[in-house]
């Protein structure tokens, strides 16, 4: 994902930022002036902030890796949105893949 994204999928969730507490988003030109004014510590107190975050909310913190982790991909043809993220137009042959096309990962 690029910066210039934001003034086309975040600048316009005026209530996501209302419910952070802000009356609206920066722009792409803000963010991207905020991002340059950071200073190696501001940079490690997010990525430390954001671990917090990850591991608070990961599910993977809670996965027994003595065994398998299971990976479903759904490789259905389902339409998205226009807006979904990471969207895009894509080709399906048409054909049907098995209930059962599940794949194990094991833990290294």
């Amino acid at each position: 994902q690029t910066l210039s994204e934001v003034n086309q999928r975040l600048k316009p969730e005026v209530h996501l930022a209302q419910a952070g507490g802000w009356s609206h988003f920066a722009d792409q030109s803000g963010l991207s002036r905020t991002l340059d004014a950071l200073t190696l510590t501001n940079i490690e107190q997010l990525r430390r902030v954001e671990t917090q975050i990850w591991r608070a909310h990961s599910q993977t913190l809670h996965h027994d890796w003595r065994g398998y982790l299971w990976l479903d991909f759904d490789l259905s043809g389902l339409p998205c949105g226009k807006r979904a993220e990471a969207s895009q137009k894509g080709y399906f042959s048409g054909k049907k893949t098995a209930q059962v096309a599940n794949y194990s990962v094991s833990a290294l």
